[in-house]
């Protein structure tokens, strides 16, 4: 019999419920049923005053979740069907329902993540009560290889991080650790990898008094002692006022111009330069542009600002061939269209906003 990809656990007696994605053999990438699965049980453990607490973590050694499975959605595009954008209409609409209600949980949700950690799987952890992340980890936002904007409410917490970190983040995917989490203030605890296996334990040590807001200090004070005694370094921090610098800038080819400039003076932006000259032209324009409109929004109208977004992006060209490319042929030689940058006009940037698909 196969195993569910997602397993629900609570042991007898206890008052804290697990929740652990488990695909390990594909980084736990999030499929529709998974998304379905989660957004069920989590919503009848908030009901149920047996759990007072939610742990979600993520089975395997290699990572919690390296973000939804799009080679998925757009396998069914790629098969031409009059029906070829239910199951990614379907899967981003559950997978932002499901980001919102860890938002808006009504019970500590301890979100404990460790190696890699990315697109859907960021979106899983930012809007958890209690987010850990274990030292080694990696993190991204990757979608400008794709063909994709940042998801999951990206336009939410990516706007809320200091310096435009967020926003280097989004258009270059680039990889931070455990560390540069906490400073951008995406993590609140980091902890030792011999720990991880322990802290169901050490929660179910609690005495949980059902008041919400002591359950949660209680929660707290509990990961507080599990944290590393050592405090975790940022590589992001020491280059705060440079891409603050960038953040400034009035268009994303000035940026990628100025990101170019920067990287041929410090190794630390190569990377990211070469992912965001590389990626596609249109979701780089279209990123910048969600970017602003979203950061005046709450988590509720990004996520449904990311809905709109997310039917658009599957019914055009760089979406589907960013995932062919990466994920499915996997030749790593996305054909953009258009592939100028320059060519991507105001208008085909409008109507990536529209309602009407």
């Amino acid at each position: 019999m196969t195993e569910s990809p997602v397993l629900f656990d609570r042991a007898e007696g206890s008052s804290v419920a697990v929740a652990t994605l488990n695909r390990p053999k594909q980084l736990n990438a999030l499929t529709l049923e998974m998304c379905e699965l989660m957004l069920a049980q989590l919503q009848s453990w908030a009901a149920d005053d047996a759990v007072a607490c939610v742990v979600l973590q993520g089975a395997g050694e290699k990572g919690f979740c390296a973000g939804g499975d799009v080679a998925e959605v757009i396998r069914n595009v790629r098969a031409g069907r009059e029906n070829r954008y239910d199951y990614g209409d379907a899967f981003f609409t559950v997978e932002y329902a499901l980001d919102l209600l860890i938002h808006t949980y009504p019970k500590p949700l301890v979100a404990l993540s460790h190696g890699v950690c990315m697109g859907g799987g960021v979106g899983l952890i930012a809007g958890a009560s209690h987010r850990i992340f274990v030292e080694g980890s990696k993190i991204a936002m990757p979608e400008i290889h794709i063909g994709l904007f940042p998801d999951v409410g990206g336009g939410y917490f990516l706007n809320k991080m200091p310096d435009g970190m967020g926003q280097l983040m989004a258009l270059t995917g680039m990889i931070v650790s455990e560390g540069d989490a906490v400073h951008v203030g995406l993590c609140d605890y980091v902890i030792d990898s011999k720990v991880q296996s322990t802290l169901i334990d050490s929660l179910n040590s609690i005495v949980w008094i059902q008041d919400v807001v002591a359950d949660h200090l209680q929660v707290s004070a509990k990961l507080f002692d599990l944290q590393a005694t050592r405090d975790p370094k940022s590589t992001i921090a020491p280059h705060a006022r440079k891409i603050n610098a960038l953040s400034k800038l009035d268009s994303v080819i000035d940026y990628r111009d100025a990101l170019n400039e920067l990287a041929a003076r410090e190794p630390y932006f190569t990377a990211a330069a070469k992912n965001l000259s590389q990626g596609s032209p249109t979701a780089a324009h279209v990123t910048f542009e969600y970017l602003r409109r979203a950061v005046a929004l709450d988590i509720e109208e990004v996520l449904a600002l990311d809905l709109i977004l997310a039917h658009q992006f599957q019914r055009r060209h760089d979406f589907s061939e960013g995932v062919r490319a990466l994920l499915i042929d996997k030749d790593k030689s996305p054909q953009w269209s258009p592939p100028d940058w320059r060519a991507i006009s105001r208008g085909l940037v409008d109507a990536h906003f529209a309602t009407k698909w």
